[in-house]
């Protein structure tokens, strides 16, 4: 009869970290942060505390461990969507669908926000996340980069805070969801697409503020 493969070291390591990803994030949405101990997260996995601090050290670096791997795949994905075709709307409405469906898919909105809230209440971690989500944006910066110059589009703003404002708008939107599950996934489509258009105005010449200033007199008259 003939063996099977047998796994290799740096295999079983994946599978460990794996499986105890897996059942922290699980513990985490049920009990927050503070409430879940690391002998919970290993005997959930089926391990022993000394697997988990051979692999983390921390609950706190076994979260960011797992929003590095959450950011990389949603960034691979925004590069393929935004590949820079002939109708730029249509793609950022795909984006951007796919982007909220992809968060929403799992327990990563509720997980993600009982970290924000740690952070809040913890310096050292605060900055560990503002870190990565610095880098996050960075790297969302590059894919408009590339998008824009293929489109041969001049943003009327830096990259940087087009960048910053799809991030914090998505940020506002998966909050609402997890107090209204309801709410439609083409909503947040719908607004990026708005979004849009105004700094597609504005590229070729209104301004806001003007626009706002005469609305603002007509009210009034």
């Amino acid at each position: 009869m003939r063996r099977g493969r047998r796994i290799s070291r740096a295999e079983k390591q994946e599978q460990t970290r794996g499986a105890l990803v897996r059942a922290a994030s699980k513990l985490f949405c049920r009990r927050g942060l503070e409430g879940t101990s690391v002998d919970e997260v290993a005997e959930a996995a089926g391990y022993t505390k000394g697997a988990f601090y051979a692999n983390f050290k921390s609950k706190e670096e076994l979260f960011l461990v797992m929003l590095d791997e959450k950011f990389s795949a949603e960034l691979e994905r925004l590069d393929r969507t935004l590949a820079g075709g002939d109708d730029p709307n249509r793609e950022a409405r795909l984006a951007a669908a796919e982007f909220i469906h992809f968060a929403s898919g799992d327990e990563w909105p509720r997980l993600y926000f009982q970290f924000a809230a740690h952070a809040a209440r913890n310096e050292g971690f605060r900055q560990e996340l503002a870190t990565r989500q610095q880098a996050m944006r960075e790297r969302l910066v590059k894919v408009y980069e590339r998008w824009t110059k293929h489109l041969e589009v001049d943003p009327p703003l830096p990259l940087a805070d087009i960048a910053a404002m799809t991030y914090f708008m998505a940020d506002g939107f998966l909050v609402d969801r997890l107090i209204e599950p309801g709410l439609d996934e083409d909503l947040y489509s719908s607004m990026l697409a708005v979004f849009l258009r105004g700094l597609a105005a504005m590229a070729s010449g209104w301004e806001p503020s003007e626009a706002m200033a005469q609305g603002a007199a007509h009210s009034r008259g």
